[in-house]
């Protein structure tokens, strides 16, 4: 009995695969039909498409031609670097509006800045430094955390040049000083100094901007003082070399609520120094 059902098995087997084969061979068949004259010749060695083809995210593209190649070069090259930030640190005294403010220092991360305002006198948030832990209250003001971005381009104004200040006081540029014509060497460029443009008031003072160099913030206190003079009138204006050879210009404006005299420097802060 087992040799007859191995027999029969292998029988059905057979008879399986001799139908599977013809049913093969039928497809193949009406396929050849189906196809054009031109084509018969051709060896079909594919079978058709169930599916739309998909593209794999591993395939490479394909080569770009030497022209778009240069031109895309070119581009990169011509891209500006990318502007650094920095974190300014502002100081105003009780009661507010009541004289000018300064600026405390300049720091590179927020962790930097916030250990300089504890330096300065910091004991707790503001109400609303409590919201971001920018302003903290001290003994005797408010300090303030604002992060800015270094500006490497802008408006560009001639520096004066470098002078003695006599007797510790500001030298002006419309009087003559024999005394400070001897030759001076150049000061060294401190690369990690930040300058910045300032306008101060009889009540409050504000930064105009951060820049890279004196001469970038030197032509936006400038530029500020000229958007002044359309709006208002401005008189008693005089230009000085204040310490540190930092250039400054006093005027009187008259006009609205900007009565009285005000003054654009330059300040330069070394980033991250110590108090």
């Amino acid at each position: 009995m087992g040799r007859k059902d191995d027999r029969m098995v292998g029988g059905l087997c057979g008879y399986a695969k001799s139908m599977y084969e013809a049913r093969v061979e039928d497809k193949k068949r009406r396929r050849t039909q189906s196809e054009p004259a031109g084509a018969g010749g051709r060896q079909q060695g594919y079978g058709k498409l169930h599916k739309p083809p998909q593209v794999r995210p591993n395939v490479r593209p394909p080569p770009e031609k030497p022209r778009n190649r240069l031109r895309k070069s070119a581009t990169h090259h011509t891209l500006h670097p990318a502007a650094p930030g920095v974190f300014i640190l502002e100081f105003e005294p009780y009661p507010n509006s009541s004289q000018p403010g300064k600026v405390l220092g300049a720091y590179s991360t927020f962790d930097a800045v916030t250990l300089g305002a504890l330096e300065h006198g910091a004991y707790t948030f503001s109400r609303e430094g409590l919201l971001d832990g920018s302003e903290y209250l001290s003994s005797t003001g408010r300090i303030k955390i604002v992060r800015t971005t270094v500006q490497l381009n802008g408006t560009r104004a001639v520096v004066p040049e470098r002078s003695r200040n006599v007797d510790g006081e500001h030298v002006r540029l419309d009087i003559p000083h024999p005394e400070s014509q001897t030759a001076i060497s150049e000061e060294p460029a401190n690369t990690n100094s930040v300058f910045l443009a300032i306008r101060e008031g009889p009540h409050s003072a504000s930064w105009i901007g951060a820049f890279v160099d004196k001469s970038l913030a030197w032509g936006a206190c400038l530029k500020d003082r000229a958007m002044c003079a359309a709006s208002y009138t401005i008189s008693e204006e005089g230009r000085s070399i204040a310490l540190g050879n930092m250039p400054q210009l006093t005027a009187k404006l008259e006009g609205g609520s900007a009565n009285g005299r005000y003054t654009w420097m330059v300040q330069a802060h070394v980033i991250n120094a110590s108090t």
